[in-house]
């Protein structure tokens, strides 16, 4: 599958469900978000994350591979009266200095890196005893419900889309991130209701990266057509119901 985030920047900027603030609330335990601290957000995006931590006192830097995200995000920073400073860069090559941040945070990005490679950079930048935060915000394809339903639609025009099916929960991350040299690893999670209208969660799934950054313009016009005759047919009440689940693990760089 090749994703091309571009194309789908300027829905993904409006209607992706960006993480709820309660999960500051559980990252303060875990040190992670403090005023003050330096913090990096790695594959930003237009920056949801990073302005959470902003608008908590946290100094923070994005860093994306794909400039219009960067874009969006400076845009949407000035709206909310935010400073967060920017890197075009990835995450296994972030440019920054040795042990120069706080915490690193990853938010619905992780699977997309070089999962090696991001590890060993983030440990570089960290400071001794500073945490990664590998985030995740899933809908949740339920029986019977109206994501699986989606879900379903979506691999019938995209037949290699691999991420359906989904339980939220990524156990695997948590031997590769002890395996790459962290430690004290903890996990938390909580489910969310976030009820959406239909047209909103069909502009939602347009900007998916199994629809608008995976299909030719064309095709996701007629995926959307069919998406909205299914959701007229089979779920018309409004707003739609969509369970999500939030997912975290935290893991430490050894030191002080």
């Amino acid at each position: 599958m090749t994703v091309g985030f571009r194309q789908a920047a300027a829905d993904f900027s409006v209607y992706r469900a960006g993480f709820p603030s309660t999960v500051l609330d559980h990252l303060l335990p875990h040190h992670v978000g403090l005023a003050g601290q330096d913090v990096v957000d790695l594959g930003c995006g237009d920056g949801p994350l990073a302005r959470l931590f902003a608008a908590a006192g946290c100094r923070v830097t994005g860093i994306d591979r794909a400039a219009a995200q960067l874009e969006a995000a400076r845009r949407l920073d000035a709206g909310a009266g935010l400073c967060i400073q920017y890197r075009h860069a990835t995450a296994e090559a972030t440019g920054l200095d040795d042990q120069s941040v706080d915490a690193v945070v990853a938010g619905q990005c992780w699977h997309w890196f070089d999962r090696a490679g991001a590890a060993a950079e983030v440990l570089r930048i960290l400071r001794p005893g500073g945490s990664l935060a590998v985030l995740h915000f899933d809908w949740l394809p339920l029986p019977g419900n109206v994501v699986a339903a989606t879900e379903d639609l979506i691999r019938k025009w995209n037949p290699d889309w691999p991420m359906g099916g989904g339980t939220g929960i990524y156990p695997q991350w948590l031997s590769e991130l002890a395996m790459a040299g962290f430690g004290g690893l903890e996990t938390f999670s909580y489910d969310l209701d976030l009820p959406r209208g239909r047209d909103e969660w069909r502009a939602r799934i347009r900007a998916s990266a199994g629809v608008a950054a995976s299909l030719s313009p064309q095709l996701v016009a007629d995926f959307d057509r069919e998406h909205g005759r299914m959701l007229d047919s089979r779920f018309p009440a409004e707003p739609l119901a969509l369970t999500h689940r939030l997912w975290a693990v935290i893991a430490r760089k050894p030191g002080a």
